[in-house]
């Protein structure tokens, strides 16, 4: 309906760098739930994030995380532009990141 959006997403990342892997805009939608999905060769991490806004500042909550070797990065989240950005820094180049995000609207 018109209160919320469910919409997908994937990246992979080029370094070790910081590296947004989702944007929504600040102004349309108030919060974000996350299932997030990211692989480096056999090693694999999902985590699922709660991302709510006050045009300012982001509030991130992580649960659900889970890894058969070890963390594969660091999720953050930033408002910037008008959007807020979830960011991912992996621990190795050329890891992947799939995710679906479901928005609810101010």
């Amino acid at each position: 309906n018109g209160n919320a959006l469910v919409s997908s997403n994937s990246a992979t990342a080029p370094s070790t760098s910081q590296l947004t892997i989702d944007s929504f805009s600040s102004s349309t939608y108030r919060s974000a739930k996350y299932y997030v999905q990211a692989s480096h060769g056999t090693n694999y991490h999902v985590i699922e994030l709660r991302v709510l806004h006050d045009g300012t500042t982001v509030y991130m909550m992580q649960y659900g995380e889970m890894y058969n070797n070890t963390s594969l990065g660091i999720f953050d989240a930033q408002v910037s532009g008008g959007l807020v950005n979830l960011l991912f820094t992996p621990v190795n180049s050329s890891t992947t990141v799939k995710l679906t995000r479901n928005a609810l609207t101010i």
